[in-house]
């Protein structure tokens, strides 16, 4: 595992968030949180998502989709910003 994933999943666990059930929005910069984290590339997110099976195409092309609609390139750095997920008031 690349040491840059440790410490991310560090900072997850000291915020008490499991990273598979946090929700994310990437953007061209850091908002400076805890868990605002710096990606070289597309394919390294998508490494760290652990993201390489055929059946996970799917979740893969909507987050490129993504990158694209907020004008950045797949292929240049970008920043991830994960948050605790959202729980629907009653």
């Amino acid at each position: 595992m690349k040491e840059h994933f440790k410490t991310i999943l560090e900072a997850f666990e000291n915020a008490g968030i499991e990273v598979n059930k946090a929700e994310f929005s990437i953007t061209e910069y850091s908002l400076n949180t805890n868990l605002s984290f710096k990606f070289r590339n597309l394919d390294e997110f998508l490494e760290f998502l652990h993201l390489s099976a055929p059946s996970d195409d799917e979740r893969a092309e909507t987050i490129n989709a993504v990158l694209i609609e907020e004008g950045i390139d797949p292929d240049s750095f970008f920043y991830v910003n994960f948050y605790s997920p959202k729980v629907a008031e009653l």
